[in-house]
């Protein structure tokens, strides 16, 4: 079918052009057609390249949307109600699993719930409430007791049970600890997976999303989601294209994923492997990133550091061999310096497979110059400003936080820098996360000056970071992340030009229509006409 988006304000790499002709889900032509099937007339506004999130979590999104959310909760209590309301609204569930809070976020102390606060929710049920970030839970005595969790379980490889002074876990859980209860819960059904995905879907293509890199897939769970995917692929039923960013820590497993799914055949430019993805510290707002130095504001720890450099760089050979890049989740300087160095070793001269860094926030001059040096691909998630401008001072020293989230900086230095979210950590909202990148400021316009404002990017870079950068670093950038001949039509058309408002007025742009592939995805106000 051939399409025409006329009437627009398009922007290509030559210049901007005021019609697009699409056919068979490629843009063939910037002059006006004569004769297409379908034509949107976009009444002048903007047409920019599709939002391509870089990392998030596709199917945690699709689950968020369908369990207790928590981002509401402003203090201990709220989670208490909320819960509470939640057993009121769902009699029939068995379990109660939620995800959101941030005791950072509270107004009355910044005081993380224990299993005393759930056990006021409940007690004949088991309850597990995940932090905002995911590496950070809280569990009632049912949840403990079903998971065989006491005084005397050892803390799990990676992973604590927090425990009172009298050495009996209290219910908070770091890092594998959270895994390690959780297992209580029944597996997702595949009918589980398709309603989350397609609710996910629905929702991130209604925010100009048309490609995302998603952590999603793990040895538990791959067959089901891939059979699942593939099947959406080939009825046309995906809405993005969906690139894995698959986890495995055991090399045996990892090596038997790989001879099994590397087949091409299996995979398209809507659905493929990207990148193994492996995990080196946990969060800054829960004080699990793996630091150098101790925390500031809490000497008593330097993170956690969840997996060994050997075993780092003996799984990205393996992932390698099979011409898959590595990518490592580093958000504290120790954890950015260790990745840095398993890297170096793993890679090739040049990163010709675009190995590289998921956050990458702590940093000082000398790590971003190694990471320019090594060209490593950088995966950065602007969104975050919006609540760590808050805290990383305090965390970690007034000095350190000026070389961090240095988004101009690493850039300047040579090094290639793609956007994202990593929600449902953050909503996966395009334009607010460009707008923190733009701004530097949260969502509320603060610091007015905005946050280490050296390292405010433009908004050419900023959308180029969301859309080209992102193609680049899954090795399609001759086909996907711009709007030229010969490349996917992937678009977006927007209410207003981000070019050309106020800054601070980016996150409140909507989304008129989202394209994939040539095909409609969203269409806010009924432009496309039957």
């Amino acid at each position: 079918m051939k399409t025409i988006i006329k009437n627009a304000k398009i922007y290509t790499p030559q210049g901007i052009k005021h019609s697009i002709t699409i056919r068979d889900g490629k843009i063939i032509d910037f002059d006006e057609a004569q004769q297409a099937e379908q034509q949107i007339d976009a009444q002048g506004k903007t047409v920019v390249a599709g939002f391509h999130d870089s990392h998030m979590h596709l199917l945690s999104i699709g689950r968020m949307l369908s369990i207790l959310r928590l981002q509401e909760a402003k203090s201990i209590e709220d989670i208490v109600r909320l819960g509470r309301q939640y057993i009121l609204d769902n009699p029939d569930k068995d379990y109660i699993i939620g995800r959101g809070w941030n005791q950072d976020y509270f107004t009355d102390a910044p005081v993380m719930p224990t299993k005393d606060d759930l056990d006021r929710i409940c007690t004949d049920k088991p309850i597990v409430f995940t932090r905002v970030c995911g590496h950070i839970g809280v569990a009632n005595s049912k949840a403990l007791q079903m998971a065989g969790v006491t005084k005397d379980t050892k803390d799990p490889d990676g992973g604590a049970f927090v425990r009172d002074a009298n050495g009996v876990p209290n219910g908070i859980l770091h890092e594998t600890a959270l895994g390690y209860v959780q297992r209580i819960f029944p597996e997702m059904s595949e009918a589980d997976i398709e309603s989350y995905y397609r609710k996910a879907m629905d929702y991130v293509s209604s925010l100009g999303i048309t490609a995302v890199q998603t952590n999603d897939l793990y040895e538990f769970n791959q067959d089901k989601i891939l059979r699942i995917l593939n099947r959406f692929d080939k009825n046309g039923e995906l809405k993005v294209r969906v690139f894995h960013q698959f986890t495995y820590e055991d090399e045996q497993a990892l090596e038997m994923f790989l001879k099994e799914w590397t087949n091409s055949e299996l995979f398209s430019d809507r659905h493929r492997l990207s990148a193994l993805k492996l995990f080196k510290d946990g969060s800054l707002g829960a004080r699990t990133a793996l630091m150098r130095k101790p925390y500031h504001d809490d000497p008593t720890t330097c993170g956690v550091d969840t997996l060994p450099n050997e075993k780092i760089k003996a799984l990205g050979l393996i992932a390698k061999k099979y011409n898959l890049p590595l990518i490592v989740h580093a958000i504290g300087d120790g954890a950015v310096a260790h990745t840095i160095d398993a890297l170096a070793t793993v890679n090739d001269e040049g990163n010709p497979l675009r190995s590289g860094i998921v956050h990458h926030q702590i940093t000082d001059l000398d790590l971003l110059k190694k990471t320019a040096k090594h060209n490593l691909q950088v995966f950065y998630q602007p969104i975050f400003l919006h609540y760590d401008l808050h805290i990383v001072a305090n965390r970690v020293g007034k000095e350190l936080a000026k070389t961090s989230y240095a988004f101009k900086t690493q850039m300047d230095l040579g090094a290639h820098t793609s956007y994202g979210t990593d929600a449902p950590i953050e909503d996966p909202n395009p334009l607010e996360c460009l707008y923190c990148a733009v701004t530097r400021k949260d969502l509320k316009g603060n610091p007015p000056e905005g946050f280490m404002p050296l390292e405010k990017v433009t908004v050419a870079e900023a959308l180029s970071n969301y859309s080209e950068e992102s193609a680049y670093a899954i090795r399609m950038e001759d086909r996907l992340g711009k709007l030229d001949i010969g490349h996917y039509a992937d678009l977006v058309i927007l209410s207003n030009d981000p070019h050309e408002v106020e800054p601070d007025n980016i996150k409140d742009i909507q989304v008129l229509i989202t394209m994939m592939n040539g095909k409609v995805t969203f269409d806010r106000y009924g432009f496309i006409k039957p």
